[in-house]
């Protein structure tokens, strides 16, 4: 991908961005592998117990682990239908608009799961499944990977503000450049 020099908390933004998507990428292993688990255990009459909660848990948190990546790759749905008729003055302002709303809804999200997993710690909550688990366990998975979606976001507003392409674009032109028209809506 060919973009202008990253500053330092740049590159160590998309390290952890990239950390959390192999997290999310060893959920999905370990999801694999109970679920095999799970399978062949049945074959030998073996119950596997808790193994279903482990896998909700582990899903949840590979949804949000890879969030960031996933929207600074442009794997998340965006229309340009309407973006490409317009003038790139246009086009800027309402890239930048719509990153600041998206901005604020993960602020918003950040605050409503970061302040649920503190509640679920100071009740001292736990899981009501076969294996007993404090449920702010899962449930700071869900904070931390909506914490690095927001500061993608954040990032990507600055890149924007910049007047720089966001880094969602460059990697559909990238895309588009290689034949692969898989994506665009």
């Amino acid at each position: 991908m060919t973009e202008t020099r990253r500053t330092r908390l740049g590159r160590l933004l998309d390290v952890v961005i990239n950390g959390a998507a192999i997290l999310a990428a060893l959920c999905i292993l370990t999801v694999g592998a109970l679920m095999m688990a799970m399978s062949l255990s049945r074959e030998f009459g073996i119950n596997l117990r808790g193994a279903d909660d482990l896998i909700a848990w582990l899903c949840a948190a590979s949804a949000f682990l890879i969030l960031a990546q996933t929207f600074q790759h442009g794997g998340i749905v965006r229309v340009e239908i309407v973006l490409n008729r317009l003038s790139p003055l246009w086009r800027w302002r309402m890239e930048w608009i719509s990153l600041l709303f998206l901005c604020g809804f993960c602020i918003f999200a950040l605050s409503a799961f970061t302040l649920f997993t503190y509640q679920s710690w100071n009740f001292g909550d736990v899981s009501q499944g076969q294996i007993v688990v404090p449920l702010w366990i899962p449930q700071i998975f869900v904070a931390i990977g909506c914490l690095i979606f927001t500061l993608a976001v954040i990032d990507e507003l600055i890149r924007v503000l910049r007047h720089q392409k966001p880094r969602y674009q460059l990697m559909q032109e990238e895309r588009l450049a290689a034949g692969d028209f898989g994506e665009t809506l």
